[in-house]
């Protein structure tokens, strides 16, 4: 423990914080002022701090500045311009250029200072995504700090490191948690996530349940079958198929609904949905998508295929994610593909081999 603590301290580490965000946002919350010193604490453990800055227009806010020196953070100003000059500060305020500054000076520093492996940007505010991957193309570590509510998902996302500013509070400071319940959390999830205007990608999801619950790793749960889920996707899907939710993909979007809703009516991205065919739909819950892989992977085989041949691409295909069938299903799903005569058998011996049945209408039905 004393050698990682060694180490700790031989990494530089640079705090950029866009005051006015944390501020308001914390504000807006909490109803207090922002804790720095939980902060700066917070940062020290990723190692030396060597710059730490807070960006805004002090001579609006002229009591923080001794929190800030006191937190070892250095204000920077960063000049408002008003619409009626004539008026000095009473005119109308328009937006400062405290992100530019911001940026620039991180990026400053990034190329000035090549010892600082760290940076900790306290800001929820997306428009620094650039910035976040100009760090980490340079081999440096991103952390972001940001205040639920006002913290964007996709900043989240760009970071290697994200958390909600009550995270860094003290325990007897934090707000008890809504429910510990990660799968009651996601439906809640879902319905703050509307509340809020939010389309209900994964990457919203996700950090609203660290939200609901203050802290959420999803490897920390398991499946039915007791397996630790790999990606938040997993856990989705556990999810769906507790029938609690379900998971509706549009091209590279993935989207969440609940089970007894129309995702073509409600998704933003949804294509028109399919016409209605004459054929009878599936068996077993299977999807046009999973017919879909199913085709692609006979259509792979340049000759007929044994059973177990058909029945192990297809698991090669699970662990590529193309689909997600247990065996028994995928057992099921090639056995109503021969009793639906979607398949064609040929006899060689004592064993069986299936090509596609081109004519079968089977196929247009339930793969489109």
């Amino acid at each position: 423990m004393e050698n990682q603590d060694y180490d700790n301290q031989q990494i530089d580490v640079a705090v950029f914080v866009d005051f006015e965000n944390i501020y308001i946002s914390v504000r807006n919350k909490y109803d207090v002022n922002p804790n720095f010193e939980s902060i700066m604490d917070k940062c020290l453990e990723y190692g030396r701090v060597t710059i730490a800055r807070a960006y805004a227009d002090w001579y609006r806010y002229p009591r923080i500045t001794n929190a800030l020196y006191a937190n070892s953070i250095e204000p920077i100003y960063v000049p408002t311009y008003y619409y009626d000059r004539d008026h000095g500060r009473t005119g109308k305020a328009i937006k400062n250029s405290v992100d530019i500054h911001m940026c620039i000076d991180a990026m400053r520093t990034l190329y000035t200072h090549p010892t600082i492996d760290t940076y900790v940007l306290i800001t929820g505010d997306r428009d620094f995504i650039p910035l976040i991957n100009a760090i980490r193309q340079r081999g440096k570590h991103a952390v972001v700090v940001g205040v639920a509510e006002a913290a964007s998902s996709h900043l989240a996302q760009s970071a290697d490191d994200f958390m909600f500013y009550r995270q860094l509070l003290d325990s007897r400071d934090k707000p008890a948690r809504e429910t510990t319940d990660p799968y009651k959390a996601l439906v809640q999830a879902i319905e703050l996530a509307r509340e809020r205007d939010n389309v209900c990608t994964l990457a919203t999801l996700k950090l609203l349940i660290v939200e609901i619950m203050g802290e959420f790793d999803h490897t920390k749960y398991q499946d039915s079958e007791g397996k630790a889920f790999n990606k938040f996707k997993d856990f989705v899907k556990e999810a769906e198929r507790r029938d609690l939710v379900q998971i509706f993909t549009s091209g590279t979007v993935n989207e969440v609904f609940f089970p007894d809703e129309d995702p073509y009516e409600l998704s933003q991205f949804a294509p028109e949905p399919p016409p209605k065919q004459d054929v009878p739909p599936p068996e077993n819950g299977l999807t046009p998508r999973d017919w879909r892989v199913f085709r692609e992977v006979m259509e792979d085989f340049s000759e007929p295929a044994l059973f177990i041949q058909i029945y192990d691409s297809l698991r090669n295909y699970r662990n590529r994610d193309r689909i997600d069938l247990s065996n028994r299903e995928i057992k099921d799903m090639i056995k109503q593909a021969i009793n639906k005569d979607m398949l064609e058998r040929n006899t060689r011996g004592t064993h069986a081999y299936y090509t596609i049945n081109q004519g079968n209408p089977n196929w247009k039905a339930w793969a489109n």
